[in-house]
Formats: structure tokens, sequence, C-alpha cells
């Protein structure tokens, strides 16, 4: 995957004095009973307490190593990815390029169109003093304590460097700008295992960032395993097929980096999801759509879920896809 260098100072802050929660959202992230975990109108199948990291289903210790392959139950779904097309019509994607001092960074407009090869929407090794301009904090309101969630780290995945999100409040994420239908890839390390409690690593967003503001289609963890909901209706794929307890599915154990891709077609209604190259068909979905995605986010969105350190580097964005190769 190639790269050009880009690094500049974090973006202008600013405070916004409240949020409005809508969709069942805790602007706290405090547990509660019911749904499949951010979904407090009423009780569903999923349990809402946080708990440790899995010790079932096959996860087991990371033990630090710097990768690490994940373990797939044979679920239910079989469905294969379809390839991805750039959307856009007829739009020209222009490439921004620019020098800075470390991390390589590849942007371009986020309307599709021609692809350029490599990255055609957005790349970074994050290996520059700080976050490229193209990368935002959300939601807006806690943006002016971005500083306190959202740090560069010694601990890369392929250099020096990733980004750390110290999870705590509700909501950290960062977004980029992204094309309805695009291919992504990012490397993900967390420091705890996966837990029972529902929590949100990353989203394709149809709005404008705010996690109670228009469709969010998000990759996280439920039941001890990776999971896919959708924030309208709460609906859940698990990976374990849909049984909701921690048994099989795939299992994301700490201090161990991963392969995570995600192919979000919005205008087409599919999603699908990968680690380490093997795609997890039980959270492979057909009939979730048309939505019109503004945003890639990854951070920590915690609902119902304990409070998780999660280490993010090496992302791609592109109108095909990336593979886990850097």
């Amino acid at each position: 995957m190639s790269f050009s260098a880009r690094s500049f100072a974090f973006f202008a802050m600013y405070t916004l004095a409240s949020v409005a929660a809508c969709g069942g959202e805790s602007s706290s992230g405090a547990g509660g009973a019911g749904g499949s975990g951010d979904d407090a109108a009423g009780p569903g199948p999923g349990s809402t307490s946080a708990g440790p990291g899995a010790t079932s289903g096959g996860a087991t210790s990371g033990g630090g190593a710097t990768s690490g392959s994940a373990t797939t139950s044979s679920g239910s779904g079989g469905a294969t990815s379809g390839s991805a097309t750039s959307s856009g019509s007829g739009d020209v994607t222009t490439t921004a390029t620019s020098t800075g001092a470390g991390d390589t960074t590849t942007s371009t407009a986020a309307t599709g169109g021609t692809d350029p090869g490599g990255c055609s929407i957005f790349c970074s090794d994050f290996e520059g003093g700080s976050l490229p301009s193209e990368v935002q904090f959300f939601p807006e309101y806690l943006r002016a304590r971005m500083g306190e969630f959202v740090t560069l780290d010694s601990t890369g995945h392929s250099g020096s460097r990733s980004v750390k999100v110290t999870g705590t409040d509700f909501s950290q994420m960062l977004g980029v700008a992204v094309p309805s239908n695009f291919w992504g890839r990012i490397y993900l390390k967390s420091a705890t295992d996966i837990q029972m409690g529902h929590n949100t690593y990353v989203a394709a967003a149809e709005g404008n960032g705010d996690p109670n503001n228009g469709e969010q289609i998000r990759i996280g963890e439920h039941q001890c395993q990776l999971e896919l909901n959708r924030r309208s209706d709460d609906k859940e794929m698990l990976s374990n097929g849909g049984m909701y307890m921690c048994s099989g599915g795939v299992k994301l154990v700490a201090n161990t980096w991963y392969c995570l891709e995600f192919h979000y077609d919005g205008p087409g209604r599919s999603v699908s999801v990968f680690v380490d190259g093997t795609e997890v068909n039980a959270m492979h979905v057909t009939d979730w759509g048309p939505y019109d995605y503004k945003l890639f986010k990854f951070g920590f969105e915690k609902y119902h879920g304990g409070a998780k350190t999660m280490w993010y580097d090496d992302l791609a964005l592109h109108s095909e896809r990336v593979g886990c190769g850097k």
C-alpha cells in the first residue's frame, strides 16, 4: 500500500452545550437492561451487562503478540461479498498529497469517481506528530476534550506509532469523509479481551458524525464476540450466527493486532466484514439500506459495556478491496 507524507496540527476545537439524545442511546454510556446493548426501549435477547474479557468460545490470552488470527465459528449465512465498484456518477477524484514530517497520508475527494490506485479515498500509517487534518473527532460537543481520549502512541502495527483511543465516556470516535460505497482496512488492538457488553469499534454513518444522528452501521463487540449492529432499530448480526451467549463467533483477544476489513455498499444494501483476510459470513448482510454514507468512524463507543483502550493503525479506504498487506 502506498502512502504520501502528510501531517498537520490538530484541528480547531469547540464545545457545544449539549447533545440531543435519541435512538435510545445514553449520553453517559451507563448500562441498563434490554436490547442488544444500546436500545433502552424494551427487553431484548442480548445480555447488557459488561463483563471481563471472554474466556469461552476459544478465546486465548494475547500474550503481547504483534499479530493474531481470530477464531471463527461455523455460524450461519455463508454469503460471500461481491466486488466493489466506485460510487459517484462521473465524479473525478482529486488526490491531495503534501509532504510533512513523519506520517504518510494520502487523501482524495470523497465523491468517488476515477481511481488513482493505492488508496483512492484516504490512508495513513499515523507516523507523524499529529493526526492528519482530514481526521475529525466526533461528537463535536466533546471536541474540546479530544486530548483526553485520543493520542498518538508509540505502539505501532507497522511502524512506531498508532492512534490510541481511551474509551471512557459514551463516544470517542474519529471520522473520515467517504463515498456511499467503499472498502476499508484498519488494524486494531485492544487492551482487554472482547467483552460481553455492547460497544462499537468502527462504523459507517449517514449523518453529521454525532452518534445519535442518521443511520449508522457499526462493527463492534457483544456477547464476547464480533458483531454488526444497525443504530436505528438495534438489529444485530452476531458472528456466531445469532446465539446470545459467549460461545463461538470471532474472538479478539487482548494485546493482539487484527486486520479488520469491511465493504460498506450503501446503495447496494450490503455489508461484508473480514478478519485477518477471512470473511465473517454470519455478519454479511444484503438488505440493509439503501444508505448514503458520509463518514467512516473508528475509535470506541460505549453503550452497556465497560471502558476500553483501543489502538488503530494503517488505515486504508479505497474503491476496491485493500487486503491485509501494508
